[in-house]
C-alpha cells in the first residue's frame, strides 16, 4: 500500500523534482540558446561537456557511497540542482551558458546515481517490482514542466520557468529529510565490486544503458528545436515534443513494473527497443510538426523501461553498496553519453535535426544486440534484481 509518509513516497518526489529540472530546461532551450547566442554546434559541444561531468560524477559514486549515505547526498544535491537550473535558464552569454550547463549535467549525474541506488534499496525492502514507477515520475514531470516552461519562457521569460521547479524541489527535500533512512555504510572492499565473479555483465549493461540514455537525451533536449524548425509560428508549444515523449514514457514506466513481474526484464527491454527504433525512424522521415510530435510519443513508449531495468539490475550486483554497481555501470556509459551530444549537434548542423534523429534508430540496433547478449549470461538477480 502506498503511503505519503514513507521512503517510497519520498524517493518518488526526488525523481519528480529531477524530472522537473530536466523538463524546464528542455522546454526553454530555444529561448535560452537565443539569449546566450548559442547555435546547434555549440549546443552540442556544451551538452557534451555536461554529459562528461555527469558521467564523472556518477563514476565517483561508488567511492562516495562508502562515506556518505544516499540520504545525505540527496539532501545536499536537491537544492544545489534547483539553483543551477535557474542560473542555466537565465544565461545571457556563451561562457555563462557553458559553465552552468556543465554544472547542471554534473549535478544531474550525481543525483541520478544516489536516487537510483536508494530506489533499488526501496524495491528490495518491499520485495516486489516498483522501480520503473519511480522513473515514471521523472517522465511525467518532464512532460508537464517542458510544456509549461516553453509557454512561460516564451510569454514571461525563462526566470519564470525556472521558478516553477522550486515548490516540488522543496517538497522532495522535506520528505527525504523526514522519511528516508540513513542506511548503514559498508566500508573497504566489502562495499565495492571485488566479490563479483565477473564484471562483464555490468560492462554490457553500461554500454546498452549508454546508448539508451544518449537516445533519451537527444529526444528530450533536441525535440523543441526540431519542432521550432518545422513550425516557428508555434514557438510557445514546441515543448510538446518533450511533453509527448515524457507523458508516454511515464505511462509506460508506471505499467513497467507489472510487465517486469509478468515477463521479466530482458523480454520487456527487447520489445521496447524495437518500438523506440521505429519512433526514431519516423522522426528521421517526418517533415511536419504533427507527425514529429506523434513520433516523439512512440520514442517515449519505447525507451521507457530500458534504463530503469538496467539500473536496477546493476545496483543489485552490489547489495552492500548499490551505488557501487551503478557507479561502475555509469562509467561504462561514458563513451556513448559523452560523444552522442557532440555527434548529434554536428549532424544536425551539417544535415538537419530530423536527419540526426533518424540516425538514432541505427544505434539502437546495437543496444538490441547487447541486451540479447545478456539473455545467456548467469549472474546475480538477472531477471528482476529485487
Amino acid at each position: 500500500m502506498f503511503t505519503f509518509k514513507s521512503p517510497r513516497a519520498a524517493i518518488m518526489l526526488v525523481f519528480a523534482a529531477f524530472g522537473a529540472c530536466v523538463g524546464v530546461w528542455a522546454g526553454s532551450i530555444p529561448q535560452v540558446t537565443v539569449a546566450a547566442g548559442i547555435n546547434s554546434y555549440n549546443l552540442g559541444l556544451s551538452l557534451t561537456a555536461s554529459s562528461l561531468l555527469g558521467v564523472i560524477a556518477m563514476a565517483m559514486g561508488g567511492v562516495i557511497g562508502r562515506r556518505f549515505s544516499n540520504r545525505f547526498m540527496m539532501l545536499a544535491l536537491i537544492p544545489i540542482l534547483a539553483i543551477i537550473t535557474i542560473l542555466l535558464l537565465i544565461s545571457t552569454s556563451p561562457l555563462f551558458f557553458f559553465l552552468s550547463l556543465t554544472l547542471f549535467g554534473g549535478l544531474l549525474g550525481a543525483l541520478d546515481l544516489f536516487m537510483n541506488a536508494e530506489a533499488s534499496a526501496v524495491e528490495h525492502d518491499l520485495g516486489r517490482p516498483v522501480f520503473t514507477a519511480f522513473h515514471g515520475a521523472v517522465s511525467i514531470c518532464i512532460a508537464v514542466f517542458a510544456i509549461a516552461s516553453s509557454y512561460l519562457s516564451a510569454t514571461f521569460g525563462t526566470l519564470a520557468a525556472g521558478a516553477a521547479i522550486l515548490p516540488i524541489s522543496a517538497l522532495a527535500w522535506v520528505l527525504v529529510y523526514f522519511f528516508v533512512p540513513a542506511r548503514q555504510l559498508t566500508h573497504g572492499k566489502a562495499g565495492g565490486l571485488s566479490q563479483l565473479p565477473s564484471r562483464l555483465p555490468l560492462v554490457i549493461m553500461g554500454l546498452a544503458a549508454g546508448i539508451s540514455i544518449s537516445a533519451e537525451t537527444s529526444a528530450i533536449f533536441w525535440s523543441a528545436k526540431l519542432l521550432n524548425e518545422q513550425a516557428p509560428a508555434l514557438a510557445a508549444i514546441t515543448g510538446l515534443g518533450a511533453a509527448f515523449y515524457g507523458l508516454c514514457n511515464g505511462i509506460m514506466r508506471f505499467a513497467g513494473d507489472y510487465l517486469r513481474a509478468r515477463f521479466t526484464d530482458i523480454p520487456v527491454m527487447l520489445a521496447s527497443i524495437i518500438v523506440a527504433t521505429i519512433g526514431f525512424a519516423a522522426l528521421g522521415l517526418s517533415s511536419t510538426f504533427a507527425v514529429s510530435t506523434l513520433a516523439f510519443a512512440a520514442v517515449g513508449f519505447g525507451l521507457a523501461v530500458i534504463c530503469p531495468c538496467l539500473f536496477n539490475m546493476a545496483a543489485a550486483q552490489a547489495p552492500a553498496n548499490r551505488a557501487a554497481g551503478l557507479s561502475f555501470m555509469s562509467m561504462i556509459t561514458g563513451a556513448p553519453r559523452v560523444l552522442a551530444p557532440w555527434l548529434f549537434g554536428w549532424i544536425a548542423t551539417s544535415q538537419t535535426t530530423s536527419f540526426a534523429f533518424g540516425m538514432c534508430s541505427f544505434i539502437l540496433v546495437i543496444a538490441f544486440a547487447l541486451v540479447m547478449g545478456l539473455r545467456n549470461m548467469s549472474f546475480q538477480n538477472l531477471a528482476r534484481a529485487v
